[in-house]
């Protein structure tokens, strides 16, 4: 199990994700494994956010 975490800790890559939240933009960098991970952490942390989406590192390895 411990080794399978690891595994997945070297995979993760730094997004920068941004949404509504309340009628103000608010951008993060999130680690994540790929960006639907990104926006799916960005909603659990602001579940009210609309117009959430991936701005930068979509493709970089």
């Amino acid at each position: 199990m411990l080794l399978g975490l690891s595994l997945n800790y070297l995979n993760m890559k730094k997004y920068l994700i941004s949404g509504l939240v309340d009628s103000y933009r608010i951008k993060i960098n999130l680690f994540a494994i790929s960006p639907n991970s990104a926006i799916s952490v960005f909603k659990q942390k602001y579940p009210n956010a609309e117009d959430i989406y991936v701005i930068q590192d979509l493709f970089k390895k």
